[in-house]
């Protein structure tokens, strides 16, 4: 399936129309012409669908909500529900979900040569669709509906026709993110991409968060990003509720915390992440293989790579900001071990003696790690100029 010819995988057309149009020729188009022509009465009406929907020669069996296949009563009960509604003036919506052959069969669902399909599969697809789209529109209570699917033509397709027998809105019009979802619903169930997905979590999560979360940036392997955390940690706002990565207060601080997420991840992720970028340009493949290169369609798998690329470094952002409130929290009390010796009285006796002595100790090590600090600031001035001058080279060349 070449790139420049990309056909769709899937297609989803719907239209509606309403009960007093005459010979309801939005919809003429769909019902069997033998059928039509049997009729004395030359108005269509909303039960007739149903003959075009059922005809064996074109169709599948009739199915809905609850069954699979209607018989004789079931058929005359349904056509009974639609006359209603045509009688009490429902909208009747007519969705049809049209696949891409090639599309079906990558995905197991198709036969060429016997032109038959995963019939179970696609009723499963179709009421998954449905329910999603009622859900949002409001309809679950008081909708019902009907398909079929359609060999008639190169691609196979499910004709969907529902009516409210009491109706309960007098607008045909959907949300755009409705009919969105019911798209995506078919998709989604069809590609089985839950495990994929699944994966691509986990690596973010699990295998690169998580991990950082157990890895202090202050220990000796990974004193090359000492300096970055010091900086940082220096410049955040003194409360420390806003120390989280979504918040304005933290957002000049951005571009050095993602340096150093950036930083982490090349020196111990790196095979993780180049797992996540292939998992990743394979997903949006698949995507863009289900939803066609159309503009509108676009939307659906544009952003995926980058938005799941953020979301790793929004999440080791918040693992960095984490570890900044607990080494802010032994400062704290190194701290406050310094003014309580500063204010005691003079030590008398041996045991007061060796108390002081593990006290000077911990103040000796308190000065120590300070000193430090000063030292790695310094030297992530240092690097900072170097960044500055690299970047500002880059640039003449643009």
């Amino acid at each position: 399936m070449s790139v420049a010819s990309l056909t769709p995988g899937v297609v989803l057309k719907t239209k509606f129309i309403t009960a007093n149009q005459k010979a309801f020729q939005d919809y003429v188009e769909y019902v069997d012409r033998e059928e039509a022509q049997k009729e004395e009465s030359p108005e269509l009406h909303f039960s007739h669908y149903h003959d075009y929907m059922d005809n064996p020669e074109k169709t599948s069996a009739l199915f809905t909500k609850h069954a699979d296949q209607l018989n004789k009563e079931e058929k005359q009960q349904l056509k009974i529900l639609f006359e209603t509604a045509q009688k009490n003036q429902s909208i009747m919506w007519q969705d049809v979900i049209t696949f891409h052959n090639a599309w079906l069969e990558e995905n197991g669902l198709y036969n060429a040569r016997t032109h038959t399909v995963n019939e179970q599969k696609l009723m499963h697809v179709t009421r998954q669709s449905m329910e999603e789209m009622l859900k949002r529109e409001k309809l679950d209570q008081s909708a019902v509906w009907s398909a079929a699917i359609h060999y008639n033509t190169q691609n196979i397709h499910i004709h969907i026709a529902t009516v409210e027998p009491d109706p309960t809105r007098k607008r045909g019009k959907r949300k755009p993110q409705t009919l969105d979802a019911m798209k995506s619903k078919v998709v989604n169930q069809i590609l089985e991409r839950g495990d994929h997905q699944k994966e691509i979590n986990e690596l973010i999560r699990t295998h690169m968060v998580d991990r950082k979360k157990q890895d202090s940036s202050i220990t000796w392997k990974n004193r090359h990003m000492k300096p970055l955390f010091l900086q940082i940690y220096n410049h955040l706002p003194v409360d420390k509720r806003q120390w989280q990565y979504g918040y304005q207060t933290i957002k000049p601080l951005k571009p050095l915390i993602n340096t150093l997420s950036q930083h982490y991840i090349e020196k111990h992720h790196q095979k993780e992440y180049q797992q996540l970028l292939n998992k990743l340009d394979e997903e949006v493949n698949e995507l863009k293989k289900a939803y066609g290169e159309g503009i509108s369609d676009q939307k659906r798998y544009k952003d995926y790579k980058q938005n799941k690329i953020d979301e790793l470094y929004q999440r080791m952002g918040n693992a960095f900001l984490q570890e900044m409130k607990a080494y802010d929290k032994k400062q704290q009390r190194a701290q406050r071990l310094i003014e309580h010796v500063k204010t005691s009285k003079r030590p008398k006796g041996f045991q007061q003696h060796v108390s002081m002595h593990a006290s000077l100790k911990r103040i000796e090590r308190a000065f120590k790690s300070e000193y430090e600090s000063w030292k790695n600031q310094q030297h992530y001035e240092r690097l900072q100029k170097e960044i500055e001058h690299k970047h500002t080279t880059e640039r003449g060349y643009e």
